[in-house]
């Protein structure tokens, strides 16, 4: 069976996902406007129908069916599965190519509920109240984008969620049958971790980790969404109380606003125990690393299931989480991972402190329950099968 991933293979949710079907016995090419590559993965170019002086815009999905139907009947494929509703899923849409298997992930769904006053759409970038313009214009975006969001999901064979909250809020939200609508956690590729000692020995050196150091791990990025600032004014208390301990802190490739990037160039020349990243790490060495890390914080104002707690709790570190339904879904305080409600800077300093006196005991008592749940419910292999089988019966 010849499935056509819809996404850019830039990300790292494309890669995961075209590299497990074809580990699990699907033919698979990645269909995009990117010249971007997979290692092992065929992956198409299409020319957009329309550009803005030569950006890419949301036009360019909605302009460019035609050639992407063109192509998926030229490499005779069998399924399409566009990973992101929008603008994947209504690039889709509007190529009129069906089967459609289509893949929510987050944001593609939550930023669209059934009442426009209750959507975050506005806070993705910036969680400042708006001006009365700007407030104009996200109520248009917030229709517009849910319409199409609308009409992707009617037309999809399937869709699945990573988390119930995201299951439940395609089903509800726009009102698409139960059986059409299933759960897939994706998940973790256990083969990626626990690398060799040299590997580790390497990744020291990289991110300046003394051997046997405690590490606290900001993976997630620093734009608001993530609440990146609220995190790195708690780590610029925390790298002077606790010198022994390494703090890093990565961007994953997001923006960075000028303010939280100098607050950080400015912790990493005067303080050598934190580190940051503002360029895309490569997600195997984000899994390898995960060897080395004791805690981390993962804390969206909105989010599905995400893969650094999948990943994270896999790899046997403290998940510092805020308390959104995706976390609360999958995590107990003090049992499986730690809350920290309400989230701010004062309350997540006074939780790492509290962590960091017994973060051993915490970590053998969080992932001798975890370990179990992530490899019955979050093995990716196993869930990519399970796709795999709503696509063939499709």
């Amino acid at each position: 069976m010849h499935i056509a991933i819809l996404c850019d293979p830039a990300s790292f949710h494309t890669q995961k996902w075209s590299q497990a079907l074809k580990r699990n016995g699907a033919k698979v090419t990645v269909f995009s406007f990117s010249d971007a590559k997979i290692e092992g993965i065929e992956c198409v170019k299409i020319k957009p129908a329309f550009t803005l002086g030569g950006r890419l815009t949301y036009l360019s999905f909605m302009y460019s069916g035609k050639a992407l139907k063109k192509a998926l009947q030229a490499h005779q494929v069998d399924v399409l599965n566009p990973i992101n509703v929008t603008p994947y899923g209504v690039w889709a849409v509007r190529s009129g190519f069906r089967p459609i298997a289509m893949v929510s992930m987050g944001a593609d769904i939550l930023e669209y509920p059934p009442q426009a006053e209750d959507s975050p759409y506005a806070t993705w970038t910036n969680r400042e109240q708006p001006g009365f313009q700007a407030r104009i214009l996200n109520r248009l975006k917030y229709h517009f984008y849910r319409h199409h969001v609308k009409k992707a999901l009617d037309a999809s064979a399937f869709v699945t969620g990573d988390n119930l909250e995201l299951v439940n809020s395609v089903i509800n939200w726009f009102d698409i049958p139960r059986e059409k609508v299933h759960l897939n956690r994706w998940g973790v590729e256990e083969n990626l971790f626990h690398p060799e000692e040299a590997r580790l020995e390497e990744l020291r050196k990289k991110y300046g980790i003394k051997k046997g150091q405690k590490v606290v791990l900001s993976p997630r990025g620093m734009k608001p969404i993530y609440q990146g600032e609220v995190i790195l004014n708690a780590f610029e208390k925390l790298v002077t109380a606790f010198p022994e301990v390494k703090f890093i802190m990565f961007s994953a490739g997001y923006e960075v606003s000028g303010s939280v990037m100098e607050k950080a160039i400015r912790l990493g020349k005067e303080h050598n125990n934190f580190y940051y990243e503002f360029g895309l790490i490569p997600r195997e060495e984000v899994i390898e690393l995960w060897d080395l890390v004791d805690m981390f914080v993962s804390a969206p104002l909105y989010d599905g299931y995400s893969n650094a707690v999948a990943e994270g709790r896999y790899g046997g570190a403290i998940p510092i989480v805020n308390a959104i339904p995706g976390n609360l879904e999958i995590l107990e305080h003090e049992k499986t991972g730690y809350f920290v409600d309400p989230f701010t800077s004062e309350n997540l300093e006074q939780a790492i402190s509290h962590l960091l006196a017994d973060v051993d005991v915490y970590k053998k008592r969080f992932h001798e329950i975890s370990l179990p749940w992530i490899l019955a419910h979050s093995e990716l292999n196993a869930n990519i099968r399970t796709f795999i089988k709503l696509c063939e019966k499709v």
